[in-house]
């Protein structure tokens, strides 16, 4: 249950939409500030964000339908009322993905890689603010702890059988730190390599390091999402794996075509 913030009236406002709308704030500045810095291409900017935002909306409800399908009573009623809760992180991915491509299909961007890199950069502060929305409702914990009961560790929730507060694992807040901190090391990268490096570069060191980090925290969820077809592994889980070899394979090819092939590559 979410906590309430304001009441105005008859009117509740929650705390975990405020911070979802801080999020989604502090991730169109960066992105709009990044982007034009690098490319000034305000009108690529100005038309990415709400294109990325409708698209987001629309693919993250999708993606959650399809996950849990029994919490709709169909997929029209799923995507014609998009003021309950309910998305998938997966599906803003694919939104802002997909933007990036519609803008360059349509020659307004000039550089697909670049503008991705912009994105991830953004997006990886959209994430870390957006966790914080669990530390005002239920979501988004792992498993039971007995003596820690502090942050970043523990966080409490109520127990729905007896009221009293249990302690469980905050993933939340790892996810919010690991997730700054990969914001970090990528906006130094960002920065570093702006002359030598390569456009989409960064693109990729996100698909590298978030992957990972999702691959393992999302494990830890108990409210995970899963495929249809398999329900043992989350859906989360799965894509982290897919975009870290995805990453893997595309920095493994370049280091073949620029230096040779060496045996020792296969440990590396």
């Amino acid at each position: 249950m979410d906590r309430i913030a304001f009441i105005i009236g008859e009117t509740f406002i929650f705390w975990s939409p405020i911070i979802l709308a801080i999020a989604a704030a502090a991730a169109i500045c960066w992105f709009i500030g990044l982007y034009i810095g690098r490319t000034r291409n305000a009108i690529g900017a100005f038309l990415a964000v709400p294109i990325a935002f409708v698209l987001s909306v629309v693919c993250a409800r999708a993606v959650h339908w399809y996950c849990s399908t029994d919490s709709y009573v169909s997929f029209e009623a799923a995507m014609s009322n998009f003021f309950t809760d309910g998305y998938a992180l997966f599906g803003v991915f694919a939104g802002c993905f997909l933007t990036a491509c519609l803008l360059r299909l349509v020659r307004i961007s000039k550089s697909l890689p670049e503008m991705l890199d912009c994105m991830v950069l953004a997006g990886s502060v959209g994430i870390s603010v957006s966790r914080l929305a669990s530390l005002y409702n239920s979501s988004d914990r792992g498993m039971r702890l007995k003596e820690i009961t502090e942050l970043p560790w523990a966080y409490p929730v109520a127990d729905s059988a007896t009221g009293e507060p249990v302690y469980r694992l905050a993933t939340f807040m790892l996810q919010s730190m690991i997730t700054a901190g990969i914001f970090v090391v990528l906006l130094l990268f960002w920065l570093l390599m702006k002359k030598k490096g390569k456009r989409g570069d960064t693109f990729l060191m996100f698909c590298l390091l978030y992957g990972a980090a999702q691959a393992v925290l999302d494990s830890t969820r108990y409210d995970k999402l899963y495929l249809r077809s398999n329900g043992f592994v989350s859906m989360v889980q799965i894509v982290g794996a897919v975009a870290l070899v995805f990453a893997l394979i595309c920095f493994s090819v370049r280091m073949v075509k620029s230096r040779g092939w060496k045996f020792w590559y296969l440990g590396l």
